[in-house]
């Protein structure tokens, strides 16, 4: 019997054109073949792109759909930055190695990812499973640049004009608050001015905090403080990231 699973054996690794690599676990290559799985990666970015169905960019692992951007070119690559240095999931290896991957030219990307064990899905780097089964996904602002730039600008996506005096939840996050979001309500017609003085009295009674200045950011983008609540469009429990510069303590 121990010649026959031998024999069994020969016959996948020549199937396999004789390599000897790892076999990819037959549970990732069930998640590769139901596509219908993937996970759109851009969803939470396209509040800055708009992607073109039935446009293309890039050629071979790098071919992505294209898509009209809404912020400039300085942006998008602080944007990259802040992708690649803020991945936990996966191992660091693996995304500095997609991250070189993605500047060099194909024949020597396919030479990298074959050399690292990876296994893109269709052929893209959009979506890649390591030879641990860990899957990385990969926006496509971070593999090509837009084909154009669209007139509409970021600050004015999902603002709105017509503001009430609606009351929305805001969870205020800052790392002057141990880990834990501050809940503040506050109307759609105040402004962000207003909405910092909220900020500032309830850092001092709940926390002991005093702050000198505070500047207040929604998806990325800081908010101004002319601008009524109402005009970027928040629902209730939206996280607002505030960058805060304390007054010390006497």
């Amino acid at each position: 019997m121990g010649c026959c699973c031998g024999s069994s054996e020969n016959r996948e690794i020549n199937n396999q054109g004789g390599h000897d690599s790892r076999r990819m676990p037959r549970a990732i290559e069930r998640q590769q073949q139901n596509v219908n799985a993937i996970q759109d990666v851009n969803e939470q970015y396209k509040i800055y792109f708009d992607i073109l169905e039935q446009q293309f960019s890039g050629k071979g692992l790098k071919r992505t759909l294209a898509y009209k951007s809404h912020i400039n070119i300085g942006q998008i690559e602080k944007l990259r930055n802040v992708f690649w240095e803020t991945r936990v999931e996966g191992r660091q290896e693996i995304w500095q190695i997609l991250r070189s991957i993605i500047n060099e030219e194909e024949e020597t990307a396919r030479f990298l990812v074959q050399e690292a064990e990876l296994k893109p899905i269709k052929d893209s780097l959009q979506h890649v499973y390591d030879k641990l089964g860990q899957k990385y996904d990969v926006p496509i602002f971070c593999i090509n640049d837009p084909i154009e730039y669209s007139d509409e600008k970021f600050e004015d996506r999902g603002l709105i004009e017509n503001n009430g005096d609606e009351t929305v939840k805001l969870l205020i996050r800052s790392v002057h608050l141990n880990g834990k979001d501050m809940e503040i309500d506050c109307k759609q017609s105040q402004s962000v001015v207003d909405l910092k003085d909220i900020i500032c009295v309830e850092l001092q009674k709940r926390h002991e905090i005093a702050c000198e200045s505070m500047k207040l950011f929604y998806r990325g983008k800081e908010m101004q403080d002319s601008y009524q609540i109402g005009r970027y469009n928040l629902m209730n429990e939206a996280i607002i990231i505030g960058y805060l510069k304390v007054l010390s303590k006497t």
